[in-house]
């Protein structure tokens, strides 16, 4: 984009008014130059056929210098009719006295965003082939001028010449847009399929001056725009298959990405049924849109978004219910799994620490019983006493923690 030069001067100033007379000027004098051309070979006619041997009438040759004069215009009318596709040679004709010699230049008007057709509903010449011309342009609109000495313009109300090197390249409404998405389909992060309905939005070429309470308007500036806003909305556009897009396309895809974006990045149950009040899936889509980087991408297609209704998010019912219930089943068995796991590795842990609680216990009441033989006579028989009163504790010990609980039947 940095290799196009954009030039607007005022309507009313001396570059203006210099662009508009010099293209006339030159093509009067290009008119008197070939009609003094003709009057001097007429004369050379008149002055030179009695000094030679022709023989006949000397006034024939008087009319060979016209003739062929007229002979060339239509030649070049007929040329380029063909080469610009016109309708009639008329057409063709028009246009080579509009650019050779200024006469009758074509208007093109320009209203309700669009260019307006003749009265007689014929081609209009700055349209089929572009300038020279002039354009009337009407309040609410601007137009971008392509020239080919590789310049671009951005013309706004009032009355424009064009020269024969530019053409109009598009037409934008400076009023502001009203637009509707039946729906957006996006995955939710839990992989239900969630559609966003009923959007809706207002927006206009941008102003320059976001957050403005009167929107940029002035009396005197009643449609405030940007050139460059007007530039990104004419070159920056989406493609697809079809083609070049509609700068309304482009707005659209914005939109469109900025919800299906935050679909992406949530639960279903947070876009259907938030559990907090506060965190409305709406506001934080909405803050989103207005924010700095939603409005550099506004910005981008040369967008000023003014207003925007989220509509409300809904799923398709028999396949969202059933993966609904899958999903819950496989999470609440999950947690069940793992609740289980963690209990179950809790009891072996207090298995291990009762048994060797145990065996400290019976290691201690052994050592204690050693100290007790000791301090007493006979020690062989009390310490043969000791053990076998141990293993009698062990073996009903034992016996215990084999025998089934009542009501249930002994292991086999």
């Amino acid at each position: 984009m940095a290799r196009w030069k954009t030039t607007d001067p005022a309507p009313n100033s001396s570059n203006e008014s210099t662009r508009q007379l010099s293209p006339g000027v030159m093509g009067i004098l290009w008119l008197l130059v070939l009609l003094a051309a003709t009057v001097v070979f007429t004369l050379l006619d008149i002055v030179l056929f009695p000094l030679s041997t022709l023989p006949g009438m000397s006034w024939r040759y008087w009319l060979i210098p016209p003739v062929i004069l007229v002979l060339l215009l239509l030649v070049g009318a007929r040329f380029t009719q063909l080469a610009y596709s016109l309708a009639d040679l008329r057409s063709g004709w028009h246009y080579l006295m509009a650019s050779l010699f200024s006469f009758n230049y074509p208007i093109l008007v320009i209203a309700d965003g669009k260019p307006q057709v003749d009265s007689l509903g014929e081609p209009n010449l700055i349209q089929s082939v572009g300038g020279p011309g002039y354009l009337h342009i009407h309040p609410g609109n601007v137009v971008l001028i392509e020239g080919l000495d590789n310049r671009i313009r951005v013309l706004g109300a009032g009355r424009h010449f064009i020269t024969y090197l530019e053409r109009v390249k598009e037409v934008l409404s400076l009023e502001e847009r009203y637009a509707q998405v039946e729906k957006i389909a996006a995955t939710s992060r839990d992989g239900l399929e969630v559609v966003a309905r009923d959007i809706r939005y207002r927006y206009r070429l941008d102003s320059g001056k976001p957050g403005d309470s009167g929107l940029g308007r002035t009396p005197e500036n009643p449609y405030p725009y940007t050139e460059q806003a007007v530039i990104q909305a004419v070159y920056n556009r989406t493609l697809d298959a079809t083609g070049l897009g509609e700068w309304h396309t482009g707005v659209n895809t914005v939109v469109e990405s900025l919800i299906a974006d935050y679909i992406r990045q949530n639960l279903v149950d947070h876009l259907t049924a938030p559990i907090i009040e506060s965190e409305d899936p709406r506001g934080r889509i909405l803050k989103q849109f207005f924010s700095d980087t939603g409005r550099t991408r506004f910005r981008e297609k040369g967008v000023e978004l003014l207003w925007i209704d989220i509509g409300h998010f809904e799923t398709l019912e028999k396949e969202v219910a059933e993966q609904r219930v899958n999903t819950w089943q496989a999470r609440w068995m999950g947690n069940a799994t793992i609740m289980r796991a963690y209990g179950e590795s809790q009891s072996l842990a207090y298995e291990e620490m009762g048994r060797a609680e145990a065996q400290a216990e019976m290691l201690m009441s052994i050592v204690h019983g050693l100290e007790d033989v000791a301090a007493k006579g006979e020690p062989r028989q009390n310490i043969r006493a000791l053990y076998l009163a141990r293993i009698a504790q062990l073996l009903d010990v034992m016996g215990r923690q084999q025998s089934p609980p009542p009501g249930e039947p002994a292991p086999e």
